[in-house]
């Protein structure tokens, strides 16, 4: 008698993390290394403007800290397609006075999004890699410095 409520459980269980796996994770983090800086993120979302044909990545913590914050910005959405690397516009805060960007229009601070998984759909998640190099906004002169990301399942806004 028993086993049954047991049973029972054990395919609810199954069927949630069947459903949440297709969604992508609404707590879905990333790592970042900025030249000597690593930070982790427990918390992105891919904010796509249908109208602008833009797709935002945007990183940050969950318990409202300002810092860090990272925004991956990718345009020409409608033409992004897997395993093909992508010229991006990137701002990384890593704390107060401590800020880097990657932009495709300066030859020394380029980066290139990656996607492992592009699903644009209702219900849909990004997974990808970001590498690059990076140049810091408060020190410009400085030398840039390489940028490298991870994220996985980011859930998909309209």
């Amino acid at each position: 008698m028993r086993t049954i409520p047991v049973l029972f459980a054990i395919a609810l269980l199954m069927l949630f993390s069947l459903g949440c796996e297709s969604t992508g994770n609404p707590f879905a983090g990333s790592q970042w290394d900025v030249g000597e800086h690593h930070v982790s993120f427990s918390h992105a979302v891919a904010d796509w403007n249908t109208t602008a044909n833009i797709l935002d990545l945007k990183f940050d913590l969950l318990s409202g800290s300002t810092y860090p914050d990272g925004t991956v910005t990718i345009d020409s959405v409608s033409t992004l397609t897997v395993n093909n690397p992508r010229q991006c516009l990137i701002t990384m805060k890593v704390a107060a006075g401590i800020t880097y960007v990657c932009n495709p229009a300066d030859p020394d601070a380029v980066a290139e999004v990656t996607f492992t998984r592009l699903d644009l759909g209702p219900l849909g998640a990004v997974t990808g890699t970001i590498t690059g190099m990076a140049k810091s906004v408060e020190n410009p002169a400085d030398a840039p410095v390489e940028i490298t990301a991870s994220f996985e399942n980011v859930a998909v806004v309209n």
